[in-house]
């Protein structure tokens, strides 16, 4: 039988990682375990060790979660962007990078990995490892950070971060606007682009994932967000607006302040009651439309009750099953058809689901993997994994 240990420090914890080491046993960390080994509860390594106002830097234990984050950085007028939506606001700090760092701000400020300038990582024999640093010189050459926090990699157990901060906007304005059709929200992000119009966020929400929710269907939902100086967001919103209207849209709410609009929807990346398989499907803005209309039409077929919800301005979408239980027969037919529309697959279901991994890519991190952790201590994959 597995059993759970949370370990109060750094130092106890890599006298479990050594003693595991030494028997052999498995340690899962973000994963459900195995019936043998220890499952991993990182939740006590919860400070912020620091923050660094003047060069704009924090410094956080993995378990340290994303709202109180947020909440502390604001103290201090400050912000790190990952955390700065309602959407992850109950996730650890440890848990957004090594499920990949999902950032709903990237169409403004990046990805969220570019946030992470250095870590400590316990290694798979217990020795701590430091990687990267708080100024740019130390973050140079080959990026070891990134290496060691990969998504899923399992090279270590990282126990700090350190992560890059940005002011507090002088203002904020959330919009919920209702499209009738999902190719008119298409053509607003289209065009939001193409005028030069950036929202913080842009985030679509289909017919059925509001049902599932229990939102009476506002149409085609779209939550976006402008964030900046006073004068540059109100700009933005204004030109925001003349877009909606060009492609029918309806402007049901707009408020001021942080992540107003949005929060009755901070469930979307973490409900409990159902399947929701997020930043797993990636494909080109202009492929889109292609990629949702096989999805419906599977959907149809198969008498699957899915939804999609999802960054349409950079073609990053999220599917939504109404049960807890998913289908695995329709994702691994909605995955061909991924791949039909020119898509890539992040391989996050792959992952959860312990299935065997190809390609060049895999094996280079499969070798990686044994070189670290020879005795595979860390998530130990399934035989089903190793076939």
């Amino acid at each position: 039988m597995s059993q759970s240990v949370s370990p109060q420090s750094v130092e106890e914890l890599q006298h479990l990682v050594r003693t595991a080491a030494a028997a052999g046993s498995p340690i899962y960390t973000y994963r459900s375990g195995q019936s043998e080994g220890v499952m991993l509860d990182l939740s006590n390594l919860n400070q912020i060790f620091e923050i660094d106002a003047a060069n704009l830097v924090a410094v956080v234990g993995p378990g340290v979660t994303l709202g109180i984050l947020a909440a502390r950085l604001a103290e201090q007028g400050l912000r790190f962007i990952p955390a700065d939506t309602p959407f992850y606001q109950d996730k650890t700090v440890g848990r957004l990078f090594y499920e990949g760092c999902s950032n709903l701000s990237s169409l403004k400020y990046g990805s969220a990995k570019h946030f992470l300038m250095g870590s400590e990582i316990v290694l798979p024999d217990g020795e701590l490892l430091t990687t990267g640093g708080k100024t740019v010189k130390n973050v140079t050459g080959y990026d070891f950070t990134r290496f060691f926090n990969a998504p899923y990699t399992d090279y270590g157990i990282t126990v700090k971060f350190l992560l890059k901060l940005l002011p507090l906007p002088e203002t904020r304005t959330g919009l919920a606007v209702a499209f009738n059709e999902v190719d008119e929200v298409l053509a607003f992000a289209r065009d939001l682009k193409e005028n030069g119009v950036v929202p913080a966020y842009l985030l679509w929400v289909d017919r059925n994932v509001q049902d599932f929710f229990q939102e009476p269907p506002q149409g085609q939902l779209v939550l976006l967000e402008f964030d900046g100086l006073q004068e540059e967001a109100g700009e933005q919103c204004q030109n925001a607006a003349v877009l909606i209207q060009k492609h029918g849209g309806t402007i049901r709410e707009r408020n001021e302040g942080r992540g107003q609009t949005a929060s009755r929807w901070s469930a979307l990346y973490r409900c409990a009651d159902k399947y929701v398989l997020t930043d797993e499907y990636k494909m080109a803005f202009t492929r889109q439309a292609e990629f949702i209309s096989l999805f419906y039409e599977l959907a149809g077929r198969r008498g699957v009750k899915a939804g999609l919800f999802g960054q349409v301005a950079e073609g990053k979408l999220n599917l939504v099953f109404a049960g807890v239980q998913p289908d695995h027969a329709f994702i691994e037919e909605l995955a061909a058809a991924l791949i039909r529309a020119g898509g890539v697959l992040a391989g996050k279901y792959g992952r959860l689901t312990g299935k065997c991994r190809s390609g060049p890519l895999a094996e280079l991190e499969q070798r990686a993997k044994a070189a670290f952790d020879p005795k595979r201590i860390l998530n130990r994959p399934t035989l089903q994994e190793v076939k």
